[in-house]
C-alpha cells in the first residue's frame, strides 16, 4: 500500500507568505507573491485550482491508496473544501486543519472548532510563523495537550536548519506521546541538517519527504542524492520513521507525479521492507489506515508498449 504523506489540494488559492506578503491566482497555474508572477502548479490547472478529483486521477494512475492532506499558509486556509474533498472521496484523504496561529490568543478556539468539526489533525506551517510565534507559545500547549490526549496527528514544516527544533523538543518534553510528522524531510540538504531529523528519536514522531523531489531538483530523476537521505535517515533513525510525500502539486511542475515515488520503489540502494515502509507502512501505522482488501497497482504507460 502507498501512502502519499505530504500533499495539497485546494479549491483556489488566496494565500500568504510569513503573514506579509499575499499570493493571488492568475491563470493556468501562474500565481503572483507579492509582485513576482511564477509557475505554482502545473500549466494544465487552468484557474489555478488544485482540486482532489485531479490529484484523485493521480492517484489511481500511480497506484496510491490515499494522501494526507496537509495546507500551507501559502496557499490560504482550505478547512471547508477539505472536509468536503473527504465526503466526496471515502477512504482518500486524511486531512489536517489550519488554524491562523499568528492569531495566537484565539489560535486554541479555532482548533477546537476544527476538532469539533471532524479534524483529527493540524498542520504548523512554522516556517512562516519564524520570528513572528513559536511554535512552543504558552498559548498554544493547550492544542498540543489535547492533540496528545486524543491521538491527533501534528504536521510540521519547520524552518530549515535547527532554528525551530528547541522549541519543538519543548512540546514534545511536555507531552511525549504527542503524535508528530515532520515535513519536507527535514530540509535534508540544507544548512543544519540532520537537526530536524533527531526530532524522530521521540517515541511517536515521523519525518516524511514531502519536497524530496524539490530539494534535490537539481540533480533531476532518480534523485541520488534524495536516495543518499533516505539512508542516512535510515541509519540514524531506522526505517520505521520515515515516510513518502510527493508535494502534489508544486513539485509537479518540474516532475512527474508517478516519477516523486517511482524513483524510490525502483531503487536498487534500498531494501524491499524499507521500500513498504517508506511508501506506506510507516504511514498506515501513524495515521490508522487499515490495509486494503486489494492492492492498488499503477496503471501501464502506453510508452513501455
Amino acid at each position: 500500500m502507498i501512502v502519499d504523506a505530504h500533499m495539497h489540494i485546494w479549491n483556489q488559492v488566496h494565500g500568504m507568505i510569513g503573514n506579509k506578503t499575499p499570493v493571488t491566482p492568475v491563470e493556468k497555474g501562474r500565481i503572483r507573491i507579492g509582485d513576482h508572477e511564477m509557475l505554482g502548479m502545473p500549466a494544465y490547472l487552468l484557474d489555478c485550482g488544485a482540486r482532489a478529483e485531479f490529484v484523485v486521477a493521480e492517484f489511481d494512475a500511480a497506484g496510491v491508496q490515499c494522501g494526507v492532506v496537509v495546507q500551507e499558509y501559502l496557499d490560504g486556509e482550505q478547512n471547508d473544501y477539505l472536509l468536503k474533498a473527504v465526503d466526496r472521496f471515502p477512504g482518500r484523504f486524511l486531512v489536517h486543519g489550519l488554524p491562523n496561529f499568528f492569531d495566537t490568543d484565539n489560535a486554541k478556539n479555532e482548533a477546537k472548532a476544527l476538532f469539533d468539526r471532524g479534524y483529527r489533525g493540524l498542520k504548523v506551517p512554522a516556517s512562516h510563523m519564524l520570528g513572528q510565534v513559536r511554535v512552543d507559545d504558552r498559548r498554544l500547549m493547550p492544542i498540543w495537550e489535547r492533540m496528545e490526549t486524543s491521538g491527533f496527528v501534528l504536521a510540521v514544516d519547520l524552518s530549515e536548519g535547527e532554528d525551530q527544533v528547541q522549541e519543538m523538543e519543548n512540546i514534545l518534553e511536555a507531552f511525549p506521546k504527542l503524535k508528530v510528522a515532520i515535513g519536507h524531510f527535514g530540509m535534508s540538504n540544507r544548512r543544519g541538517w540532520p537537526g530536524q531529523l533527531h526530532l524522530t528519536h521521540h517515541e511517536n514522531v515521523y519525518i516524511e519527504g514531502g519536497g524530496l523531489v524539490w530539494l534535490y531538483r537539481d540533480e533531476g530523476y532518480p534523485f541520488p542524492g534524495a536516495i543518499e537521505a533516505i539512508s542516512k535517515a535510515i541509519a540514524e533513525v531506522g526505517a520505521e520513521k520515515i515516510m513518502l510525500g510527493s508535494d502534489w502539486p508544486r513539485t509537479m511542475v518540474d516532475f512527474t507525479y508517478r516519477q516523486s515515488l517511482e524513483f524510490v520503489r525502483t531503487s536498487t540502494l534500498l531494501t524491499e521492507e524499507e521500500k513498504r515502509l517508506f511508501l506506506g507502512g510507516n504511514a498506515a501505522r501513524l495515521y490508522g489506515i487499515e490495509e486494503p482488501a486489494e492492492e492498488r497497482s499503477p496503471i501501464p504507460l502506453i510508452t513501455e508498449g
